[in-house]
């Protein structure tokens, strides 16, 4: 991947904000422009370079990960970010506003004499929206692990198997396979279980009539996947034969009209008004999808209150659900990548009503 690019897009937008630079501490930020992670570090970006500071632990590992960028050392008694503001003239400095905690803010406003700080907010993330196609790549890797895992445990989601068991041995086998690490606390929910949309794996026993709720992700180079497939155990109610329908149909309508244009709202207001069609709006609450990246969850939010439109090289999520209380639920998530007016489906298990 060309981490380049991405630099350049911030050094276009610090012009644009008449910055002389940025200071970034959000870890994902960074690891986007350098392809340095650690537990800790900072990112000075000015409109000519670029420079990682982290402490002794890292050094050896910075220089291995990046190019062409400066790599400085945090130690006591060295004030490395006012040496570099001074070194490089900077008189108005950006930061991400979304992660520097406020005593973090308040040391700088007061160690940086005759520098202003301006909030930059998300508009790193906002960069991050639209993938190159080595990002694009890598996350296709990971959605491979993530499907070939699935296979290998389908023959354990049966009556009598635990959740936890579930998602344990899943996160097994996508490591095995070559993932770094699950992108999140894999959730397996079953039964009346099922109804809680973000549930955590428990020790209930799957049972015959049970949906079956597995959300999952594998990270791969830092980039991540995200899935969510249904399983039924044997025949299910009525309803909840019905619910499956009705959240698959709204997936495929989502997915119909994810159009490079379209306003993210309106997206939403889609899907959303599909199952609200159906009688099942109340049990409808959270967004219909989102984007993915390095981050499982990262702009743009397709949520009631999203602002801007779907732009080609997104990659993002559309995820219906409807979840009955006491009776269980139904949730069904894609992957796909809006390129004009037909999106690319990443994803690859199927969504229609699965019976094991």
């Amino acid at each position: 991947m060309s981490y380049e690019s991405g630099i350049e897009r911030l050094q276009e937008l610090l012009r644009e904000m008449g910055l002389d630079g940025c200071v970034l501490k959000g870890m994902d930020n960074i690891f986007y422009l350098t392809g340095f992670r650690g537990s800790e570090g900072m990112l000075l970006v000015t409109r000519g370079d670029v420079v990682l500071i982290v402490d002794f632990r890292y050094m050896t590992h910075a220089r291995e990960v990046t190019n062409g960028i400066h790599i400085d050392e945090m130690r006591p008694g060295y004030d490395v970010l006012y040496t570099l503001c001074t070194k490089y003239k900077i008189s108005k400095l950006g930061f991400d506003g979304t992660h520097v905690l406020y005593n973090t803010y308040s040391a700088w406003a007061e160690g940086l004499p005759g520098v202003s700080l301006v909030s930059m907010n998300s508009s790193i993330e906002e960069i991050r929206k639209n993938k190159e196609a080595g990002e694009i790549a890598v996350m296709m890797d990971a959605i491979t692990i993530a499907t070939e895992a699935f296979g290998d445990i389908m023959g354990v989601i049966k009556p009598g198997s635990v959740e936890k068991d579930i998602a344990d041995e899943l996160d097994h086998i996508m490591r095995k396979r070559g993932a770094q690490r699950p992108s999140f606390d894999t959730i397996v929910a079953s039964g009346p279980r099922s109804a809680l949309p973000h549930a955590e794996p428990s020790d209930r026993k799957l049972k015959k009539g049970d949906t079956v709720i597995l959300d999952f992700g594998a990270t791969v180079n830092g980039y991540c996947s995200d899935e969510t497939v249904t399983v039924c155990i044997g025949e299910t109610s009525d309803q909840l034969a019905e619910i499956y329908t009705i959240v698959d149909d709204a997936r495929k309508l989502g997915i119909e009209k994810a159009a490079a244009g379209t306003p993210i709202r309106q997206l939403d207001s889609v899907v959303r008004g599909y199952i609200e069609e159906k009688g099942y709006g109340d049990y409808f609450r959270h967004g219909v999808g989102h984007g993915v990246g390095i981050a499982v969850h990262e702009a743009p939010a397709i949520n009631t209150q999203a602002k801007g439109l779907l732009e080609d090289n997104m990659v993002i999520t559309i995820e219906p659900g409807i979840y009955l209380p006491n009776i269980g639920g139904v949730r069904l998530e894609d992957m796909i990548l809006i390129t004009g007016d037909t999106p690319q489906i990443l994803t690859r298990i199927r969504k229609d009503i699965m019976k094991v």
